[in-house]
């Protein structure tokens, strides 16, 4: 078989590889030596200059794509950016991982289509294979279609929930979606601990026996040889990033309980600090819970290398998982297989791991208390039971995770997804959130009762854009397959500009029909009845006005998606701004509950005729603006589907200027009622994420707002000093006099009183 898998964090890499990245690497290695050919999407930075590279008598290929920004849990900023384009694009959205999942994606199918490749795995955690996926179920990409294997590690939900933060943030609620998505749409879930799984069956509603449990392979992790001094008096050891989600706060404070009845107890820290807040440091959360009778007992020895890590199990007598969650932890089959007794909660795969008493310490209870409780068993174990331990731990763990079993395992599976071929990852998948139904409910999934309809109508609202009209009638007329109507409505200011246009081009079957002292929303129902009752029967309609403008290829993309996904009720896409090339609209596939806290749709998103009929055209009582976003839910609300286009195929107003603001501002309330109010049942169903998610987006907007007007100051501010350079340097003199004053030299100090008088 020939195998692809695509793992940003596959080493080297921004960050040191985690248990994805560890996962990945034994795996694919495994695989090679044992005769498969293996390629791996990873990370093209200055760590990993390579585009690709052979190894493994040449079974092993690797390819890097770019991207260098990791601004997720660890904190870690981008060095540099994409320089233009779709990429830059991806890289500056609420959501930068999307970038390489954008880049991976479009690899993988050239590898699909030139290297034959016969399936796919990719991690959940951020969702590196959403554009694969969505793609193909679009119905671009090649041909060729190998199934898909997700494989369930780290979602960001879990993540996010047990690192208490709040999963309402643009990035984690665009990473949770996309990564919903890719789950949603597997032709085969893998998981490493029944753990996890189980969760994953529950949370997401899957069938049972859907996901196949497969332990992580122990690699190249030897046995490390011990002295005795080192069972009696050895460190206990923590390995992996000091976070909240991996119970670190939790085990100081365990440690700090028991510490004084063990004196010679040490306590051993590896691995980047990333506790820290906006208010405090890292650094200072650790020494704020540590007495400073007991500072010089614990140990932080920072990041480090990972060839480096052996040398520090070899010193421990003990290690030390205290998660708060985790799925099948490589940290603790690593400390095993050096020959290490582990304490660890049961939040976790551990428990699969570990016997309590045998092969380490499982704490009864959560938190502290249950890890203090957990460490007086182990500091109470005599040196000589805990190299035994340690021994038992070894052998277990090989057990568990022998490489040859679980290699045989891993082909077993592969060649079973091979056989069944591609299935879910066909399809877009039917997941309504706010029905709350499973993953796997198809009962949904809608089919069109007219299959006689063809060809996109486009109505164009040009009321008042008498400077943009040209432009935009040109985008239509340019497009590669033609709309089968254009109905054209303007108010009188705008109907010599139009007819102009007309003359200049000599456009057939396009109609301009004038309705004075009409507002837009009259205007775009009045187009819907002029196209229907003139016979024809579109496929699908959209819906413009005079300033927005169209790629060549809008009309055939969206066509196709209509014809190729019967499901599908609404067709958005990526947009630019009209106002700046330079900014692109991206977001994920319109859903519930998102959907009913902003509108994620283009305006001249193209909505199914049959789903338009159902959704009962526009309603006048909307004003401008808000009349798309109340259609597209009530399309949405009927139990159709909405897709957004990977692709930029428009542009439009995005970014709205501050006096178009203060105006919305007037009607936002007004109007926002009326979205809620006309479905009353489905925002019953939702009312808890409604809420949620609304703190959250008005938490965000009023930080970004106090970061701009913070940025704004400090402008002000410097432009006010490069104006008045000899009074910026007297009044920070006069600040800073005192200090001065003490620190310099007495001819200084004298100076500088004589100035600030």
């Amino acid at each position: 078989m020939k195998h692809l898998i695509i793992c940003p964090e596959y080493p080297p890499a921004p960050i040191p590889a985690g248990g994805i990245g560890t996962y990945v690497t034994h795996i694919s290695r495994l695989l090679a030596e044992s005769g498969e050919t293996v390629h791996v999407i990873g990370t093209l930075w200055e760590g990993a200059k390579k585009k690709s590279r052979r190894e493994c008598l040449r079974r092993l290929i690797i390819h890097r794509v770019y991207f260098e920004g990791w601004p997720t849990f660890i904190g870690k900023k981008s060095s540099s950016t994409p320089k233009s384009g779709v990429k830059k694009g991806l890289f500056e959205s609420i959501f930068p991982a999307q970038c390489f999942s954008w880049q991976a994606s479009l690899l993988a199918e050239k590898l699909v289509e030139q290297e034959g490749i016969d399936i796919i795995e990719s991690q959940e955690y951020e969702a590196p294979l959403y554009y694969l996926q969505l793609r193909r179920a679009l119905g671009f990409g090649p041909k060729r279609c190998p199934p898909c294997i997700i494989h369930l590690h780290s979602p960001t939900e879990t993540i996010v929930r047990y690192s208490d933060r709040d999963i309402g943030r643009p990035y984690f609620m665009t990473a949770k979606r996309l990564e919903d998505y890719s789950i949603a749409a597997a032709d085969a879930l893998l998981c490493p601990s029944h753990y996890l799984a189980h969760q994953a069956k529950t949370h997401y509603g899957l069938d049972e026996g859907c996901i196949r449990v497969i332990p992580l392979p122990i690699g190249d992790n030897p046995i490390l040889e011990r002295e005795k001094d080192t069972w009696e008096h050895g460190t206990i050891c923590y390995v992996g990033r000091l976070e909240l989600r991996k119970g670190v706060i939790e085990w100081i404070e365990a440690a700090v309980a028991v510490a004084p009845e063990y004196p010679s107890a040490r306590f051993e820290f590896i691995g980047a600090n990333t506790l820290g807040t906006r208010t405090m440091s890292g650094g200072q959360i650790v020494k704020h819970l540590i007495p400073d009778d007991l500072r010089a007992r614990f140990i932080f020895r920072g990041q480090q290398e990972k060839s480096a890590l052996p040398q520090f199990l070899a010193k421990a007598r003990i290690a030390i998982v205290p998660s708060r969650w985790e799925n099948f932890p490589n940290t603790c089959v690593e400390a095993m297989a050096s020959g290490l007794p582990v304490i660890a909660t049961r939040e976790g795969g551990m428990v699969e791991m570990i016997e309590d008493g045998r092969t380490g310490w499982l704490a009864n209870k959560s938190g502290s208390d249950g890890l203090a409780e957990a460490l007086r068993r182990a500091l109470n174990t005599p040196s000589t039971r805990i190299a035994e331990m340690g021994y038992n731990a070894s052998l277990e763990i090989r057990r568990i995770c022998d490489n040859k079993k679980i290699l045989e395992s891993q082909l077993n599976f592969r060649n079973q997804v091979v056989n069944q071929g591609a299935r879910r990852s066909l399809n877009l998948p039917v997941n309504l959130p706010w029905a709350k139904r499973s993953f796997c409910d198809e009962s949904m999934r809608r089919t069109p009762q007219n299959n006689s309809s063809k060809g996109i109508a486009m109505v164009v609202t040009c009321l008042d854009e008498k400077q943009f009209l040209e432009e935009c009638l040109q985008s239509i007329e340019q497009q590669t397959l033609k709309p089968m109507a254009v109905v054209i409505i303007e108010n009188g200011m705008t109907r010599e500009q139009t007819l102009k246009v007309f003359d200049k081009t000599q456009r057939n079957r396009w109609r301009v029909i004038s309705k004075k002292n009409t507002n837009p929303v009259l205007a775009k129902n009045c187009g819907i009845e002029e196209v229907l009752g003139s016979g024809l029967n579109p496929l699908g309609f959209s819906f413009l006005t005079g300033e927005e403008r169209l790629q060549p290829d809008f009309v055939a993309v969206c066509e196709s998606i209509l014809r190729q996904c019967p499901e599908v009720g609404l067709v958005s896409c990526w947009t630019s701004d009209s106002q700046n090339d330079n900014k692109i609209w991206i977001r994920p596939c319109p859903g519930f509950p998102y959907q009913w806290i902003s509108n994620e749709a283009a305006p001249f998103s193209i909505v199914r005729t049959e789903a338009l009929h159902e959704a009962g055209n526009f309603r006048p009582i909307m004003n401008q603006g808000y009349e798309d976003w109340d259609l597209f839910n009530a399309v949405m609300a009927a139990g159709w589907v909405a897709v957004t286009v990977p692709k930029i195929l428009g542009r439009c107003r995005i970014y709205e200027d501050l006096e178009s603001r203060l105006a919305n501002a007037r009607t936002y309330g007004r109007m926002r009622r009326e979205l809620l109010e006309r479905f009353p049942d489905l925002i019953v169903c939702d009312l808890k994420d409604i809420i949620l998610l609304t703190e959250s987006y008005i938490a965000h907007s009023l930080y970004e707002q106090f970061l701009a007007h913070r940025r704004e100051l400090a402008i002000a501010m410097i432009r006010t000093m490069l104006r008045h350079p000899r009074q910026t340097a007297l009044r920070i003199l006069r600040k800073m006099k005192k200090k001065l004053v003490q620190r310099a030299p007495v001819w200084m100090s004298n100076f500088i009183s004589r100035v600030t008088r």
